[in-house]
C-alpha cells in the first residue's frame, strides 16, 4: 500500500508510461501491484484496456502510455488511484520512485500534446533533464472512462 507511506501533499509517484516519465499525485495513489487479468470491453476507447477485478470490485484499467499517445504498451505494474470518486487502474511500464515537489524541476502548462493527453496532463516539468508529465487532475481520467 502507498497510503500514508510518505507525506502526500506535494508528493508524486513517478512512473514510466511508454516513453513518457509521469508523476501521479501520491495523495490519490491507493496501491501498486503486478498487472492482473484484464477483460476487454467492446467499443471501449483504445486507451481503455478493459476491466480487472481488484480487491473484489471491477476496476477500469487504462493503458497510460497509450492515453498519452504511445502505441499500446506491455505493463509491468498496475497503479490503482482515486479519480473523480472512482477507482481506476493505470497500467504502466515501470514505477520509479516517490518524489516531493521540491525534488523535481519547475513545471508549467505546455500545449504540445494531443487532445486526450493535453486534457490529462496538468503541467510539464523536468527531472534529470527528462520531461516529466504531471497528471495532477486524475478526475479528468475518470471522465474519459465510460461508467
Amino acid at each position: 500500500m502507498m497510503d500514508g507511506e510518505h507525506e502526500s501533499r506535494g508528493s508524486w509517484l513517478l512512473c514510466r508510461a511508454g516513453s513518457h516519465l509521469c508523476a501521479l499525485p501520491l495523495a490519490h495513489v491507493i496501491e501498486v501491484m503486478r498487472p492482473l487479468a484484464v477483460a476487454p470491453l467492446a467499443d471501449a476507447p483504445a486507451f481503455l484496456r478493459g476491466l480487472s477485478v481488484i480487491r473484489g470490485a471491477p476496476v477500469a484499467v487504462i493503458d497510460l502510455g497509450h492515453l498519452l499517445g504511445q502505441t499500446r504498451t506491455a505493463p509491468t505494474r498496475l497503479v490503482t488511484v482515486r479519480a473523480g470518486g472512482r477507482v481506476l487502474g493505470l497500467a504502466v511500464a515501470e514505477v520509479i520512485a516517490v518524489r516531493r515537489d521540491d525534488e523535481v524541476g519547475p513545471h508549467a502548462a505546455v500545449p504540445l500534446l494531443g487532445q486526450v493527453a493535453q486534457e490529462s496532463v496538468s503541467t510539464i516539468g523536468t527531472l534529470d533533464s527528462e520531461a516529466l508529465l504531471f497528471l495532477a487532475e486524475l478526475r479528468v481520467l475518470a471522465e474519459k472512462v465510460p461508467a
